[in-house]
């Protein structure tokens, strides 16, 4: 279990607070909502594979929150499986 912090997965049901059930695995398929390792930091988003690059979208109504594209120095810590909201 991880402890969301955020609003950049509420279009996908994850609110700020909620626990994310994740099943540990180092790859994902596209669409896949994922934990990701960036410089040691976790983070929730939808994943992406191209040639090129890796994309994270965030999934939210606040237009602040932009996609992540990444190269190198992330690492896939798994896949979220379901949304345990926090009262």
């Amino acid at each position: 279990l991880l402890k969301a912090k955020g609003d950049s997965m509420d279009e996908k049901g994850i609110k700020d607070g909620d626990f994310v059930l994740v099943r540990q695995q180092p790859t994902a398929e596209n669409g896949d909502t994922v934990v990701a390792l960036i410089d040691n930091e976790a983070t929730i988003k939808e994943f992406y594979k191209t040639n090129r690059a890796v994309i994270l979208k965030p999934k939210s109504k606040n237009k602040a929150h932009q996609p992540i594209i990444l190269t190198s120095n992330f690492q896939i810590q798994g896949v979220v499986t379901a949304a345990i909201p926090h009262f």
